[in-house]
């Protein structure tokens, strides 16, 4: 369902197709790990075509950030859903927030487990999987490297976000940055 190619549907039938996404969200498990990150996203790409609430959205995005670490590439591969307004290929900013959202459940997680109470145990995401989302996070940057018309400024804010423990080796990223360079003429 790309943004592009979003055919125009009967306003009503349309209606009532966001209405019905809208209320599967919300019945969803508040529970982790009950649903897949994929799951999600297809439900993601679904309320960004339909253009549902703004809250039904960032409940996906947040429903994605505290499995982030499950996710693979094309889980975050999210069209645009405005390339005409903004020419990008894809979502970056919804990446941004749900990277954020993994950030904040991270830090928490940390906080949490180093708490002096002998009898918590922490739940929330564990910190091995922070290098695994680095990892994501880079292929993700080398994925979206190529579009001619991402802003320099979302790229490096996306890549400014990967925290410094979750990159184990620069190499993705000399490769992403290689690549937007040359896609933007930098670089021959």
């Amino acid at each position: 369902m790309h943004g592009r190619d979003k055919k125009k549907m009967d306003p009503r039938q349309e209606h009532e197709k966001r209405v019905v996404l809208e209320t599967i969200v919300s019945l969803l498990p508040k529970e982790k790990n009950t649903i897949s990150v994929s799951f999600l996203s297809m439900l993601l790409r679904a309320a960004l075509h339909l253009e549902t609430t703004l809250a039904c959205r960032l409940d996906l995005e947040k429903r994605m950030a505290a499995q982030l670490g499950q996710a693979v590439l094309n889980d975050l591969l999210i069209p645009s859903s405005s390339p005409e307004a903004d020419g990008t290929t894809f979502d970056v900013d919804a990446v941004q927030r749900i990277l954020a959202g993994y950030l904040e459940h991270e830090g928490e997680a940390a906080r949490l487990d180093y708490s002096t109470d002998d009898d918590f145990v922490s739940t929330a995401s564990p910190l091995n999987d922070v290098g695994m989302v680095g990892k994501l996070m880079v292929a993700y940057l080398a994925e979206i490297a190529s579009d001619v018309n991402l802003p320099v400024d979302k790229f490096t804010d996306l890549a400014e976000m990967i925290p410094a423990r979750a990159r184990f080796n620069e190499d993705g990223m000399y490769r992403a940055i290689d690549i937007y360079l040359k896609v933007k003429n930098f670089r021959s």
